[in-house]
C-alpha cells in the first residue's frame, strides 16, 4: 500500500565505490532471540475468487481494503482485476489491442489509481488505470540493451519505479516531468539491479548485483535512494561480507524488508531500520528460522511475506509483529501462501494454493486484540496443492524484487497450462 502522508527523512550520500564495511550499519548483529516463536492472531481469509479462469494472484491492497491483482479469464489468457467488498472482483481489461494485462500497485483511498501492464504475445507496456477505469499507456522508454520494461509501484506524485529486463537489467525511477533515471547504472560496480518500492516522499528501494563478494557467485546489495540525498546502503546482513541482501518494501520512516542468503541453499526474513540496523525475523521454529522472505510492511513496522513452516513442509503467508514474533495467516491451511502487501488495517493481500491445482487471490483480515483463530472457507486439501509456483515461493534467487516474484508465478501458470 501507498501511504498518501509524507514525513521527511534525512539520508546521506554514500561514497559508491567504498566496500561494504564502509558503508553498512557498524552495531547491527542481525539476531533476534525470537527464532521459534508464533504468536496467536485472529485472522479470517476471504477467497477474492477469480475471472472466470482458474487461477488469480493478490498484489496490492490499500487503505480501503481495495485490492488489486491479476487473473486467468474464461479464455485462459490472464487480466488485471480490482476487488472490493462491495462489487467483487472486476475486469480491468487492457490496451486495445492487447489481450492480457497485470495489476501490481494501487493508490489510497476509494478512488486509487492502479498501476500495471499490458501486453501480447510476451511484449509488455507500463500503464495506469484510472478510478473509472480508463487505461492510459505510460510513456516508459526502454533501452536498446533490454527488451522489456516491468513497472512495480508508484505514488501520488506520479513518481513510477521498476526494472528493465531480457538483457541488461536495470533497476529506475521515471515520472512525466523528469523522465527515466537508471538508478542502477549511477553505482560503481553495479550489475544490473532491480527498483522494488517507492514512498509517497519518493523513497526507492533499490536492489543491485554487486561484486564484492568472493565466494557467493549472486550477491545482492540493497540501497534506499531520494533525489534529495542520493544513495544509501543498508549494509551487511550479521556482518557476513558473503551474504546477498535483496530489499523489497518500505515504509515512509525508511524501515525496509527483504530477504538475506546465510548460506549456499538459506534465507533469512530481516526488517531494517537506521537506528536498529537489522532485525532478524522469526520462524516457526528454530530450525527453520533461516528459510523465508519479507516482501512488505505498513508504518508501524508491521511486516509480511512468506515463511517455511515445518509440520506440512509448506511455504506459508506469513505476518511478524513489531517485536518481530510471527504468525501464520491461514493456520489451518497445510498448503502453500504467500503474503505480498499489508495495509494501514493490518489486512494483507496475496494468494493461496487450493484443491485441484490452481491458486486463488487472497484477502487476510487480522485483528492482534483477540487470542481466538478463525479461518474462513474454502479450506484447502492437503496432498492436492498448486505446484505452479512453488519453485517461486521456495527458491528466494527467483525474487530479486516484488515484479520479479510476480513474473516468475505467470511464467509457471503458464507452463502449467501447456
Amino acid at each position: 500500500m501507498r501511504r498518501i502522508a509524507a514525513l521527511p527523512l534525512l539520508f546521506f550520500i554514500c561514497s559508491c565505490s567504498a566496500s561494504d564495511a564502509t558503508v553498512g550499519v557498524a552495531d547491527d548483529t542481525g539476531k533476534s532471540p525470537l527464532a521459534g516463536a508464533a504468536t496467536t492472531v485472529a485472522t479470517s481469509r476471504v477467497d477474492l475468487g477469480t475471472l472466470g479462469g482458474q487461477s488469480s494472484y493478490g498484489a496490492d491492497i490499500n487503505s480501503e481494503d481495495i485490492v488489486v491483482g491479476w487473473s486467468e479469464t474464461t479464455t485462459g489468457t490472464t487480466h488485471a482485476f480490482r476487488w472490493n467488498s462491495g462489487s467483487g472482483m472486476v475486469d480491468l481489461g487492457t490496451l486495445p489491442g492487447d489481450d492480457m494485462s497485470r495489476a501490481v500497485s494501487v493508490l489510497g483511498g476509494t478512488t486509487g489509481e492502479i498501476l500495471g501492464m499490458s501486453g501480447k504475445n510476451g511484449r509488455w507496456t507500463p500503464v495506469v488505470w484510472s478510478a473509472t477505469g480508463s487505461v492510459r499507456a505510460l510513456t516508459i522508454p526502454l533501452p536498446s540493451n533490454s527488451s522489456i520494461t516491468l513497472p512495480t509501484a508508484f505514488n501520488v506524485r506520479g513518481e513510477v519505479v521498476g526494472s528493465d529486463a531480457g538483457g541488461r537489467e536495470a533497476g529506475w525511477i521515471w515520472s512525466e516531468a523528469e523522465g527515466k533515471n537508471d538508478l542502477s547504472a549511477s553505482l560503481a560496480g553495479a550489475l544490473g539491479g532491480n527498483a522494488s518500492d517507492i514512498t509517497e516522499s519518493g523513497l526507492v528501494v533499490l536492489t543491485i548485483g554487486a561484486t564484492t563478494c568472493v565466494h557467493n557467485p549472486s550477491c545482492w546489495r540493497t540501497y534506499l535512494w531520494q533525489k534529495a540525498s542520493g544513495y544509501r546502503a543498508v549494509g551487511l546482513f550479521e556482518r557476513n561480507s558473503e551474504s546477498s541482501v535483496v530489499g523489497l518494501g518500505a515504509n515512509e520512516s525508511g524501515t525496509v524488508v527483504g530477504w538475506a542468503s546465510v548460506g549456499d541453499s538459506e534465507s533469512a526474513p530481516w526488517r531494517w531500520d537506521q537506528s536498529k540496523g537489522f532485525t532478524r525475523l522469526a520462524g516457526y521454529s528454530a530450525s527453520s528460522s533461516s528459510y523465508g522472505y519479507a516482501t512488505a510492511l505498513n508504518s508501524t513496522g508491521t511486516t509480511v511475506g512468506a515463511s517455511l513452516e515445518p509440520g506440512s513442509g509448506s511455504i506459508v503467508a506469513s505476518l511478524w509483529l513489531t517485536d518481530g514474533s510471527i504468525v501464520r495467516l491461514s493456520p489451518s491451511d497445510p498448503n502453500p501462501s504467500v503474503a505480498v502487501a499489508i495495509n494501514e488495517r493490518g489486512n494483507v493481500a496475496g494468494w493461496a494454493a487450493l484443491a485441484g491445482g490452481v491458486n486463488h487471490a487472497v484477502l487476510w483480515k487480522t485483528s492482534a486484540t483477540t487470542s481466538a483463530v478463525v479461518l474462513s472457507p474454502p479450506t484447502a486439501m492437503r496432498g492436492a496443492a498448486s505446484t505452479s509456483s512453488s519453485g517461486c515461493l521456495g527458491d528466494v534467487r527467483s525474487i530479486t524484487s516484488r515484479q520479479s516474484l510476480f513474473a516468475c508465478v505467470s511464467k509457471a501458470d503458464f507452463a502449467r497450462k501447456r
